[in-house]
């Protein structure tokens, strides 16, 4: 039997199953056959079928899934662009999420045991090891209860019919024809480079101009979106389209001048073929080539500080010092040093239970946070730091930023930007038209927000205030 006839099997087998599980997610039948289908599709395209796949049927599920999550990030995007014109109207879903009214209704169908494992699992993406410790059952009751609460959702899918196989084999071509045609403009893009290096060695790399179609014929380009919020600006790119996606999340990102590196990893918002990446960039993040990873990492400390280190400054102070933050002995610490030998350390008073350091710096001034269990305890400042604020237990994501007109900067709960005006004594939400955000972390040259609109989206600040996305995610 070839690959493509146990596909043709799993289809005519699984599909009303994957159906199922897929409308316990959205709730929209529609868009959950279609997302099946489009699974099955991803398949058949594929070389070898899913005879290198060990669990076929999982993996056809996590791609339908997937795909529903790209559809409704994309959906996002759209939302925040129009509501720039329409602020009073919303013209897209909200996601898919427990407090969704049109979920409740169709999970409250079944038994609450079974409701409670396929929120935590399908729709809050927890491994089943953690659905079982927060449920404080075994593993594998958490399975049974999965397996019988798809049981009880597939009763409500009973006319759901598989279309002809042949018609997701139409669309299997189609994704087969895209793909060689993205080859074939890669192969021509890197030619047409290397004929340009060639022939004119002399002209710099530049941008396509979208401003000029002829000399004496100037057309503007649309503008460009942009995000703002209590003062922070974050400026758009032209054409979000054609910005080329890396496999994978972004995990590690650098930059320093117009050098940096990125590195990816998978994660179970990748498609399930996701490979990690590394990229490097010379033009300040313009454009970005894959290449084998180099093990590239930070700015290394200069030096021991005798304690053991869970932040590092990406850079040195005007005057010279390099600072670092870390724990010893249960007691946390800064410590600064101008030559990497003779250390200055700061015991940080009134953090009792700290597991780590966090920081930033700002000029000669540097701000820190004490965590216990991820939620700071305890905020220091200045050029010799002294205690603030209690942090009042707020959760960051990420490296703090230290802006210019004294506030505080951060990623936090429900992927918002945040901010404090009162050295962390209090966070609020930035609020305005600002996208959500994975994390913020300093750079060599500034700072970076990583997984803007939770979509993979990068922008990069040399304050804190401004911010460029860059067109990659």
């Amino acid at each position: 039997m070839t690959a493509q006839d146990e596909l043709g099997e799993l289809y005519h087998a699984g599909y009303r199953r994957l159906v199922a599980q897929v409308y316990a997610f959205t709730t929209d039948l529609t868009e959950a056959q279609d997302a099946v289908q489009e699974a099955f599709a991803r398949a058949l395209a594929r070389r070898h079928g899913l005879s290198d796949v060990d669990a076929p049927e999982a993996w056809l599920r996590t791609v339908a899934i997937n795909v529903v999550r790209r559809r409704w990030r994309r959906r996002q995007l759209l939302d925040t662009i129009l509501l720039r014109e329409r602020p009073l109207t919303r013209v897209t879903a909200a996601a898919p999420e427990p407090d969704n009214t049109d979920l409740r209704d169709a999970l409250a169908t079944i038994p609450s045991r079974y409701r409670e494992v396929i929120v935590l699992h399908y729709l809050a993406d927890l491994p089943l090891d953690e659905v079982a410790e927060l449920l404080e059952v075994p593993v594998g009751t958490v399975k049974s209860r999965l397996s019988r609460g798809r049981d009880a959702l597939r009763g409500l899918l009973d006319d759901v019919e598989a279309p002809p196989l042949a018609q997701v084999q139409v669309r299997a071509g189609r994704i087969k024809a895209r793909r060689r045609t993205a080859q074939a403009a890669s192969a021509a893009a890197v030619l047409l480079i290397a004929a340009v290096g060639v022939f004119q060695p002399w002209r710099p790399q530049l941008t396509p101009d979208r401003t000029a179609a002829s000399p004496s014929a100037p057309v503007t380009a649309p503008p460009a979106p942009v995000y703002s919020g209590a003062g922070l600006v974050i400026d758009g790119i032209f054409n979000p389209a054609t910005a080329p996606d890396v496999p994978g999340s972004i995990t590690e990102f650098e930059l320093g001048g117009s050098t940096g590196w990125l590195r990816t990893a998978c994660t179970s918002r990748d498609l399930p073929d996701c490979e990690p990446a590394f990229a490097r960039t010379a033009d300040g993040g313009q454009t970005w080539q894959l290449v084998t990873d180099t093990g590239a990492k930070p700015p290394a400390p200069p030096g021991d500080p005798g304690f053991a280190i869970t932040w590092a400054a990406r850079g040195r102070t005007p005057s010279g010092l390099y600072w670092v933050g870390g724990m010893d002995g249960g007691t946390a610490y800064l410590a600064s040093t101008a030559d990497g030998v003779r250390w200055q350390r700061h015991a940080l008073p009134g953090a009792p239970g700290a597991d780590r350091v966090t920081a930033t710096v700002r000029g000669e001034d540097v701000l820190a946070f004490a965590l216990k269990k991820n939620k700071i305890i305890a905020v220091y400042a200045g050029r010799v730091p002294v205690r603030v604020s209690d942090g009042a237990g707020f959760t960051p994501l990420g490296e703090p930023v230290y802006l210019p007109d004294g506030r505080i900067l951060t990623a936090g709960p429900e992927s918002r930007f945040y901010l404090s005006t009162d050295l962390g004594a209090t966070f609020t939400p930035a609020g305005g038209t600002l996208p959500t955000v994975g994390e913020l972390r300093a750079t060599s040259d500034g700072y970076v927000a990583l997984d803007l609109f939770r979509a993979g989206w990068v922008a990069i600040s040399p304050n804190g205030l401004t911010w460029h996305k860059l067109p990659i995610r």
